[in-house]
């Protein structure tokens, strides 16, 4: 037991020095993925703005991906379960010699680090190609189209809060799969000689690129579902009869609104700042307020002043 502790001790010790160091890194991947996640979110919403290179809505933004990166592990397990139960009953319901023979079959087949990074390439190239990068439609203002494209990403788009979850927990699935391929063919030594230290690589980048696609797909897919809807644009303007106004993105020198009147005609208006007073009615999913005809609102009438 005095082991034990003392092997604790050790590398509780080793975290403290390198403390410096991990937060460093840690918060310059928070910048990274806030960073993908804001500026795929202005370009769902159509904003034309320019952000500063160090900018705390950046470590914001990144802090909100991880916590909602975290919440999805319970619906990553489920998956992993349901998985599981899919391919372990019918490999139980078969005789055990044909078990074996199936289990020898796979065990001889992984013993080959080139198949099984082959294997790792194609899956992440169609993972990439026809999962991940599918969010893409929606980054040429979404918000003043008048329909969405028809194609399923659309359906995933307007589903609600739960279906996205357990979406976005099927994409870090997906990119934990190739992440555990890499994993296990990097530890064969005959993956490091050759044309193996090729595919290792190209198998390494393929991840990493799966990795950056996660806050991706969090901005344009999640992160921009709700906003807050206002009583007005500007302490000057009043909204005309059957408009509605929303708030997409506020800084120190303007104001950016979605503004929709009664005809379903919408305009972006940007306000200055100092002349903003806004008033905040309730926050809609925006996307189902304009493309499935629904309103949610989530909170009571509060005011703010800027």
């Amino acid at each position: 037991m005095s082991e034990f502790w003392d092997r604790v001790g050790e590398m509780l010790s080793g975290l403290a020095a390198k403390w410096t160091g991990y937060a460093a890194i840690g918060s310059f991947l928070l910048y990274v993925f806030g960073y993908l996640v804001l500026r795929f979110q202005l370009s769902v919403f159509g904003v034309a703005t320019s952000i500063d290179a160090f900018d705390e809505k950046y470590l914001f933004a990144g802090c909100r991906f991880l916590v909602y990166l975290v919440s999805t592990i319970p619906n990553l397990l489920i998956i992993v379960l349901v998985l599981i139960l899919i391919g372990y009953l019918p490999f139980r319901a078969v005789p055990t010699s044909l078990r074996s023979r199936v289990k020898e079959a796979i065990m001889k087949w992984a013993e080959d680090p080139f198949r099984l990074a082959l294997a790792g390439i194609v899956f992440a190239v169609l993972f990439i190609q026809f999962v991940l990068r599918m969010c893409f439609v929606f980054v040429n203002n979404a918000l003043l189209a008048k329909s969405l494209p028809d194609l399923w990403i659309t359906r995933v788009l307007l589903s609600g809060e739960g279906r996205l979850a357990l979406y976005f927990s099927g994409l870090v699935t997906g990119t934990l799969i190739t992440g555990g391929m890499l994993f296990f063919v990097q530890r064969r030594e005959e993956a490091h000689t050759g044309p193996g230290r090729a595919l290792v690589w190209l198998l390494g980048f393929l991840f990493a690129v799966e990795v950056l696609f996660l806050p991706v797909n969090y901005g344009v897919l999640i992160s921009s579902q709700s906003l807050p809807r206002v009583a007005e644009i500007s302490a000057e303007t009043a909204p005309s009869d059957g408009s509605m106004s929303w708030l997409l993105w506020d800084s120190k020198d303007a104001m950016t609104y979605l503004v929709r009147d009664s005809a379903d005609q919408r305009m972006l208006v940007t306000v200055p700042a100092k002349d903003a007073r806004i008033r905040i009615m309730g926050y809609d999913n925006i996307l189902c307020v304009l493309f499935c005809g629904t309103q949610n609102e989530t909170h009571s009438p509060r005011e703010a002043s800027k």
